[in-house]
């Protein structure tokens, strides 16, 4: 049996990860799993040297690209001899929805759990739901944490402890995601300010400056590391850590980074957000 993830993104944040862990893990476990994404972005040269990954998705979405995607799809499907196309975002949904064979779907962020007539009928004509977080509200889906790469993810190895001038013996808190308002780095900052540890933040964006001047403000400036965005030696970085702090959602509710750090050996720390306890266990 032969199985297509899509995943219509053009960053490796998001659902593009989760969902190529999930091909990762089917072909470790004997499946032919392959994996569709956008081509023409970087995301194209971090996967170019994979026989599994293909860049058939087209950069453009508009109903002519569409329809060339959807031929390309089923050319792919055709010759792979693909039986289930599972989709990781709307857009692969709809892709899949026209490629003539059985359908799944993983729904990563609520916002795209919608009743209208479109979405109502996408899911009526699929044959296998998933949910990324075990809150969402979606009749006869199955919850399906993200996966971890514990080839990467483990607690032995190097840190970057050193890198950062950040000494053995100080008590070293790691935030991550992308530097933006609605991501919870305040509290962060406001947490990091009632300890007298140190703090490590993974991650860029345009709200950075806000935080810089916040962190100046609260007396802290000095015990906060702006790491920077990192993927390849994201463990040494989680290794680095005593606790993770996770304050708000991302753009994908399954909370990837918890489960990668504790794989690190790092325990989670995080605010009352829907869908952490299945991952961390009762309080």
């Amino acid at each position: 049996m032969a199985v297509l993830h899509l995943a219509a993104g053009n960053r490796w944040t998001g659902a593009a990860a989760p969902a190529f862990a999930e091909v990762e893990a089917l072909r470790a476990a004997g499946i032919d799993a392959h994996y569709a994404y956008v081509g023409g972005y970087k995301l194209e040269e971090k996967l170019a040297h994979l026989d599994f990954a293909h860049p058939l998705i087209e950069k453009a979405q508009n109903p002519l690209s569409f329809r060339h995607t959807v031929r390309t799809l089923r050319r792919f499907i055709e010759k792979h001899h693909v039986e289930l196309v599972h989709a990781h975002l709307t857009y692969d949904h709809w892709l899949a929805r026209f490629c003539g064979v059985r359908i799944a779907r993983t729904f990563h962020s609520r916002r795209v759990l919608r009743s209208d007539p479109f979405t109502r009928s996408l899911i009526g004509k699929t044959d296998l739901l998933c949910v990324i977080n075990e809150t969402f509200k979606l009749s006869h889906a199955i919850f399906t944490p993200p996966p971890v790469d514990h080839r990467q993810f483990h607690p032995d190895g190097p840190n970057v402890r050193a890198q950062y001038g950040i000494p053995d013996d100080a008590k070293l808190l790691v935030a991550i995601g992308k530097l933006t308002h609605d991501r919870g780095f305040e509290q962060v900052l406001h947490t990091t300010a009632k300890t007298d540890a140190r703090l490590l933040i993974i991650g860029h964006g345009p709200h950075r400056p806000a935080l810089e001047s916040l962190a100046n403000e609260l007396g802290i400036a000095s015990r906060v590391t702006w790491a920077g965005y990192h993927e390849d030696d994201l463990a040494e970085h989680y290794r680095a850590a005593d606790v993770l702090l996770f304050t708000e959602r991302g753009s994908d509710e399954g909370h990837r980074a918890i489960l990668e750090a504790m794989a690190c050996g790092v325990p989670a720390a995080s605010y009352p957000i829907e869908g952490v306890s299945a991952l961390t266990g009762p309080e």
